[in-house]
């Protein structure tokens, strides 16, 4: 086979003799390509969206997927939920939420007592706008949870009607007090409760096992044992009067003069501290109450019996009340501010800021 070499000017000569022809067909070669790719609609505006359809398409294919993974999960964490309610209908929460109230009151001893139950009302979804396509209307429109609404009244001793309201507390199905209302009756002795409060359930959702009381939970109760037995609502009686005294007659001698180093017996303190030390330890904190004059702490000697309530300044042993925090007395002491709960003695003490 000839080879055929080419240098520079040949290589000249030969386009300028067949430029017309190269042109042609590089226009064709062009027009092919474009038309290919017209034809394609790779520049199109349905090309764009076809690939913007096709990438929603796969985003929600990849959500899908990871809520499928997740799904145990949530199942679990619903489950958890109903396991904390009574039941799946309106009718079994109703006649459920009935029972436990009357049997709390029953076992009480409480006599006077009522429990009503009102009206239910179905709450949808917080996510309706998530639920966009035709197809999910259902779920849009579903009802997630439903609320049943209660109202117990009673009427008993003060100690009766406030380990009622720690027993409805303590009961073990989800609920939320919507309001607590304490009515003393004639001279304090009874004392009408009301308290409403609302049930929520899941439709078609049923617990596991059956909710028990936990009695764990009524202890907390028993720190405020002594202020029950108080009753503050008590109206006490008036005083009685004291008897007349006699007038004495003036005697006819004159009596001795006075020495001259004799002096006033002092007043009993309010809290005798005995020799061995300050008894930190007999004294509870049984109270606290925001009084007339400002801030109270209640206090009983738990061997007599004996009551004593303190304003800001007053001091017991080394401890001076400064005020109340929540449940807490706030005292300084030679150590510095500490903090006593209710139905704690003076011994179990712990600090306080400032």
């Amino acid at each position: 086979m000839k080879r055929v070499s080419l240098n520079r000017h040949d290589l000249e000569r030969f386009l300028r003799r067949n430029w017309f022809a190269m042109a042609i067909v590089s226009g064709a070669l062009i027009a092919v390509t474009v038309g290919y790719l017209m034809g394609e609609r790779r520049f199109s505006v349905e090309r764009a969206q076809a690939l913007a359809a096709i990438e929603t398409d796969r985003n929600v294919i990849n959500d899908s997927t990871a809520a499928q993974k997740q799904r145990p999960q949530l199942d679990e964490r619903m489950h958890v939920l109903s396991d904390q309610m009574l039941g799946p209908s309106l009718e079994s929460v109703d006649s459920e939420v009935r029972r436990r109230l009357n049997r709390a009151c029953e076992e009480l001893g409480i006599n006077d007592f009522s429990v009503t139950t009102g009206t239910s009302v179905g709450r949808p979804t917080p996510a309706k706008k998530e639920f966009k396509r035709l197809q999910d209307r259902k779920l849009r429109d579903e009802i997630d949870f439903t609320e049943v609404q209660a109202t117990v009244m009673a009427t008993a001793s003060v100690e009766r009607i406030y380990r009622l309201i720690f027993r409805i507390d303590a009961e073990p199905w989800i609920k939320r007090i919507e309001s607590l209302r304490l009515d003393p009756r004639a001279d304090g002795n009874q004392v009408k409760l009301t308290v409403r409060l609302t049930t929520p359930f899941m439709p078609g959702q049923s617990p596991r096992a059956p909710l028990v009381l936990n009695p764990d939970r009524l202890k907390a109760g028993d720190r405020y044992a002594a202020l029950f037995a108080a009753n503050p609502f008590r109206i006490p009686p008036p005083p009685t009067p004291a008897p007349p005294t006699a007038v004495a007659t003036a005697p006819t001698t004159t009596p001795p003069p006075a020495q001259p180093n004799a002096g006033a017996t002092p007043a009993p303190a309010a809290v005798p501290t005995p020799p061995g030390g300050f008894p930190y330890g007999e004294w509870q904190i049984t109270g606290i109450v925001e009084g007339p004059s400002g801030p109270e702490a209640w206090l009983r000697h738990l061997p007599t019996g004996t009551s004593l309530a303190l304003l800001p300044g007053n001091a017991v042993g080394e401890l001076t009340f400064r005020g109340v925090e929540y449940d807490f007395a706030v005292f300084d002491s030679p150590s510095g501010a500490c903090r006593i709960q209710v139905g704690t003695n003076l011994t179990q003490r712990a600090s306080a800021a400032g």
